[in-house]
């Protein structure tokens, strides 16, 4: 009995807890069937906005694309029915992505990362429409690149007032969408999730740079165009058949001045018909170190300023000459060479000279940088004069409005990237736009990955045959015998003109012999400065035609090689520079070009030591 009892206790104390047990089985079941049926759901429901967003995004790229073009054409009226139907397309998109069951499936996975990109695309999109498109489209045909366009010689300020706060709203909308999209991932991404972003990436970066500088352009141009009193800005042509480190001897000179949004052509010149500047100026202005390097006429000679690659430097003695000898000091140099102008061609059409010739993208090199002295072979004053008439003609169709707007602004643009188009201003606010356009110019500037070399070419006999110069660079970094490390930079000089037709070039092509330097008809002969990196050592000059004349200098912070070639019609001739790079960081080697008529590749180098 008494052992009975405690088992008896045992069984009735355990029925009731299997009973509850087999209760929550079924909640179990149900729960867990109720989460299976919400995922399942939730799958079915992203999947069918991901269906949805892909076809609302199928139908808005051709009507994006529609408006960008409409607008661009400054066609923005007809836009007005294809923006609405746009926006309605984007807005159904963006509906779809921004549900819960989108947010937990982007945590899924390989899944969530297309569509954390899906939805990136959508928004951004969505954001161009409503900040950018419809109000593009809303302000009609105001906006558009005409709207910067002059038209007789002058620029509508007020139509450039009103159209402000869009390209405020736009230029932020695209930027912000530019960012959004660049910075998304593609290697993991399924094929047409990243075929969408890589076509939405293009269409933004098809525009946003366009949008961007009219955005930082529009709010200052009304002062640049002389809103609040006249300005005044100094266009210097170089000629680069007598080559120069910034580009060219410096040539025709035009003032231009702008008043309430009117430019015209306050004065003309060229840098021959300036005097030469004093001793106490040239000191005052180049230190003795730079006088050294690049010879006495530099900071006396108005046609030498540029014989410094410093953009600063030329722009300063540039506008103090014009200040001491023509009265006008002008704030902003912009610098120019003839490759550069063949570019502004090709947005302005053919130009119609005085003497019945067409100036055209495609002639301008060969015109101006040859055939004029063949036209005139002993009228400089002739020669200065086509210059000039081939200069202002074609200005002058700029601001007549004969001109392709974004033609002309990726025009500057190219010349800018090239060095071709550089400027400086003692304005800041001009300094500023001229910095976010990249027509600063620079020097050799190194990297935390770089070392950088520069490569300059100078005329040295007062010729015009860098017209035939074609150069090759080599340079390459090695480790010598002794442990020290060199950079060497090989300068190869090649002159192409034919040696019969040396009896039928004019002497202001040649240089006539009749310069001082007794250099033979036909040879050309230039000075080459390699720039080395700041703490670098010069340690030899070879190869160079005259080993006296040859040089080691500086250039405040830089160590420079100054070299000399000479070759005559057909011949080819190397100087070497031997940098040591010993006492600087082991990196790898980059090079800057100067700007020349044509543009030499660099080769790496391979040698001993």
């Amino acid at each position: 009995m008494t052992d009975e009892t405690p088992t008896r206790r045992s069984r009735a104390t355990d029925r009731p807890r299997r009973r509850r047990r087999r209760r929550r089985w079924p909640w179990v079941v149900a729960g867990v069937f109720l989460f299976l049926v919400l995922v399942a759901g939730g799958a079915v429901w992203v999947g069918l906005s991901a269906l949805t967003v892909k076809d609302e995004l199928e139908a808005s790229r051709p009507l994006l694309s529609t408006v960008k073009d409409k607008v661009l054409a400054g066609e923005a009226t007809s836009a007005q029915g294809d923006a609405e139907k746009l926006q309605e397309h984007v807005e159904r998109a963006r509906e779809a992505v921004s549900g819960p069951a989108w947010a937990i499936g982007e945590m899924v996975p390989v899944i969530g990362e297309n569509l954390v990109a899906v939805r990136t695309i959508t928004n951004s999109v969505s954001d161009v429409v409503d900040n950018a498109v419809v109000p593009a489209v809303q302000l009609g045909d105001k906006l558009s690149p005409e709207v910067f366009k002059p038209v007789n010689g002058a620029v509508d300020l007020a139509a450039i007032q009103s159209v402000m706060p869009v390209l405020d709203s736009a230029g932020t909308a695209l930027t912000g969408a530019k960012e959004s999209v660049s910075a998304i991932k593609t290697d993991t991404l399924i094929g047409p999730v990243k075929n969408a972003v890589i076509e939405i990436n293009n269409l933004v970066g098809e525009v946003e740079p366009a949008i961007a500088g009219a955005k930082s352009l529009a709010p200052v141009l009304p002062a640049l165009l002389g809103a609040d009193g006249a300005r005044n800005y100094l266009l210097v042509f170089e000629n680069s058949a007598e080559a120069r480190p910034l580009g060219g001897i410096a040539g025709a000179q035009i003032l231009v001045t702008a008043d309430q949004g009117r430019v015209a052509i306050s004065q003309e010149t060229s840098g021959r018909d300036f005097d030469f500047e004093s001793e106490d100026f040239a000191n005052s202005k180049v230190p003795a170190t730079a006088r050294q390097l690049f010879l006495t006429p530099f900071g006396l000679q108005s046609q030498n300023n540029t014989l410094t690659p410093r953009v600063a430097v030329a722009a300063d003695l540039t506008r103090s000459m014009w200040g001491n000898q023509r009265g006008v000091t002008p704030d902003t140099v912009i610098f120019i060479d003839p490759t550069a102008l063949s570019y502004v061609l090709s947005a302005t059409g053919p130009i119609a000279l005085p003497d019945g010739n067409q100036l055209t993208s495609e002639n301008a090199i060969d015109l101006l940088l040859n055939g004029v002295y063949q036209m005139f072979p002993e009228d400089p004053d002739a020669q200065d004069a086509y210059f000039s008439a081939a200069a202002g003609l074609t200005f002058n169709s700029v601001m007549n409005g004969n001109v392709d707007i974004p033609s002309f602004v990726q025009a500057v643009a190219r010349g800018g990237a090239e060095r071709r188009v550089v400027a400086n201003s003692t304005d800041q606010s001009v300094q500023t736009l001229i910095e976010q356009a990249g027509l600063q110019g620079r020097l050799p500037t190194g990297t935390e990955a770089a070392h950088e070399v520069g490569i300059y070419i100078s005329d040295y006999q007062g010729s015009k045959m860098d017209y035939y110069l074609r150069t090759a660079m080599e340079v390459g970094q090695a480790t010598c015998t002794d442990g020290a490390r060199k950079i060497r930079v090989n300068i190869i000089a090649t002159n192409v003109l034919d040696p019969a037709a040396v009896g039928d070039t004019s002497d202001f092509i040649t240089g006539g012999s009749g310069n001082g330097f007794r250099i033979p008809r036909g040879d050309l002969r230039i000075f080459t400065y390699v720039y080395a990196p700041p703490g670098a050592t010069v340690a030899s000059i070879t190869g160079s035609t005259s080993q006296e004349e040859s040089l080691v200098g500086v250039d405040d912070e830089y160590p420079v090689a100054r070299g000399v070639l000479q070759a005559g019609p057909g011949e080819t001739q190397t100087v070497t520079i031997d940098i040591d790079v010993s006492a600087l960081p082991e990196k790898e080697i980059q090079t800057l070009v100067a700007p020349l008529i044509v543009q030499p590749e660099v080769a790496p180098l391979s040698f001993t030591c």
